[in-house]
């Protein structure tokens, strides 16, 4: 490939870009980015002769994120000899015909194409090298800077002629002339603002600041403090040769004090006169002497700190009613803050924490200001529980029950009734040997579910049994599987200290007073029998020899 040749490629109409990543052969590798409508690239200084790169073009879809969404294929391509001449170039800086020119100006000029060297020449005759002669530019150098101060007032011509190893460029009209400033004798006058004017009130927020021009300044400085003596805003900072600029946010209801200093080669301006202004009030909120009452132009957000919401009840609804042009609802997910609606409007459907900004245009005498509020919350979603299991525990004459319930709420317990009182902890101990009815109460209002525990004394649960092997009385079991009304699936037997013994099914022969093949003595024991409708029956019985 010819050296002053670009590399090109097809336009994939993406609205991020490009990234081309070029690699030369001895490794080195360089990042260029390119903007959707530039489909091409060559280096400032054109592409070395006899060298290979490897490329590898990247398309970016989005403009906000820096990382490419798609990475085409490498490819690789090597430039060719240079067996020509190079062509013209032409000189970039000072431009042809420039006045007031530095006295160490940066002579800057175009790539030449296959040009590898070029040559400057300078002096004060039309093709004349008196000042700066044959300076040869090395590595395909685009620029020179001028050390040594050149005269004052005085017309320089500047010459920079391209060059490769087959010879010099031919036939290039690429001389230009320049003249140099005349340093000034005298320092410039004073000035001030013209806007804001001297003591002016309600100055905007961000204001287009102005000052009168002085003829013999080649810039200004400005100094913005609040209090006379401070400059806590703008610091001596050089503006260039100009007569305004925008100071953006300034703090609302404060003075500010600005002095302009114009200079030029001679010196500064002395004993500048500063003039002083105060800025609107702005958004508030802030005490109106004249009214005596207090301003607030900031959006009024009328939400709650925390809502709490049912699912059985659907998804949370929230609308913003208030003043204001721009909306943006904010979910929180882990450290990333989430837009999930930019309308009044949001619909919610998980728990978490949430904010919402609003932005307001407030008309005022000075123009338009945007006055702005937030307000974050949470949002705590709940469920009616389910009573997964009661666990209860035996010994003596007590029982004891660890309540385990499920779902996604906040709940807590009673054993008294549904109005409570309720406690935080699911366990209950000591309730003797009566029947238990238990409560699990949604604390944010979505719902109670409760379970009996019954201390069954119902003629189907025998007192007693004697399994001695005399055929009679041996097993012990339910008398049918309906007790109460409630149809019994399953049994459990503990002993008096709360240690399960076994388990089995009503519809089996039932327990035959053994515990892992070894006959037991007399003593009590407790059952506890599970129903169909998840309740709970609990009695007592006798085992006899």
């Amino acid at each position: 490939m010819p050296v002053e040749d670009p590399v090109t490629w097809t336009d994939e109409g993406v609205a991020g870009g490009y990234i081309l990543t070029i690699t030369d052969s001895d490794g080195v590798t360089s990042t260029i980015q390119r903007t959707p409508s530039q489909t091409s690239y060559i280096p400032a200084i054109g592409w070395p002769e006899n060298e290979t790169y490897t490329i590898v073009i990247a398309l970016r879809e989005d403009p906000a994120d820096p990382d490419p969404t798609t990475i085409c294929n490498s490819q690789t391509f090597s430039t060719g000899m240079i067996t020509t001449l190079p062509g013209c170039n032409m000189i970039t800086s000072p431009l042809d015909g420039t006045i007031d020119v530095s006295l160490t100006p940066l002579i800057t000029w175009s790539y030449a194409p296959r040009a590898t060297e070029y040559l400057l020449n300078l002096g004060t005759t039309l093709g004349g090298n008196d000042v700066i002669a044959d300076q040869l530019i090395t590595n395909g150098g685009l620029s020179f800077q001028v050390v040594t101060p050149l005269a004052e007032g005085t017309l320089y011509y500047v010459s920079v002629t391209p060059r490769n190893a087959i010879g010099e460029a031919v036939g290039c009209a690429n001389d230009s002339s320049f003249t140099t400033l005349i340093n000034a004798s005298e320092v410039p006058d004073c000035t001030m603002l013209s806007s804001p004017s001297n003591g002016e009130d309600n100055v905007a927020l961000t204001p287009l600041l102005t000052w009168f021009p002085v003829a013999n300044a080649d810039g200004y400085r400005l100094t913005i403090g609040s209090s006379p003596t401070n400059s806590d805003v703008v610091d001596d900072i050089d503006f260039g040769n100009v007569t305004s600029t925008f100071v953006v946010d300034f703090e609302e209801g404060i003075k500010y004090y600005v002095t302009i200093t114009p200079y030029n080669s001679a010196g500064d301006a002395i004993d500048c006169t500063q003039t002083c202004f105060t800025t609107t009030l702005g958004c508030g909120p802030y005490f109106d002497p004249i009214t005596g009452e207090t301003v607030d132009l900031n959006p009024q957000i009328d939400l709650e700190d925390s809502y709490s919401f049912c699912t059985n009840e659907g998804p949370l609804t929230l609308n913003y009613n208030g003043v204001g042009q721009e909306f943006s609802w904010i979910q929180f997910v882990d450290d990333t803050e989430l837009e999930i609606s930019s309308t009044r409007d949001v619909t919610i459907t998980e728990s978490g924490t949430y904010r919402l900004d609003v932005i307001s245009e407030v008309p005022i005498e000075e123009g338009i200001i945007m006055c702005d509020s937030s307000h974050t919350f949470t949002v705590t979603f709940s469920e009616v529980p389910v009573i997964v299991d009661l666990n209860p525990t035996l010994q003596n004459l007590n029982i004891s029950i660890n309540v385990e319930a499920s779902g996604i709420g906040d709940y807590e317990y009673s054993v008294v009734s549904a109005e409570g009182p309720y406690q935080d902890s699911p366990i209950f101990t000591n309730l003797g040997a009566s029947d238990v009815e238990v409560f699990v109460r949604d604390r944010n209002g979505c719902g109670i579910a409760s379970e009996r525990l019954d201390f069954d004394i119902d003629l189907g649960f025998p007192k007693y049994f004697t399994p001695n092997g005399d055929g009679i009385n041996d097993y012990w079991q339910v008398r049918g599987t309906v007790v109460k009304g409630e149809t019994i699936t399953f049994i459990e037997i503990y002993d008096r200290y709360g240690k399960r013994i076994t388990s089995f099914s009503p519809r089996s022969i039932g327990w035959d007073g053994t515990f892992n093949g070894r006959r037991l003595l007399d003593a009590g024991f407790w059952y506890k029998a599970s129903t169909l409708s998840n309740n709970v029956l609990i009695g007592h019985f006798a085992l006899r020899r």
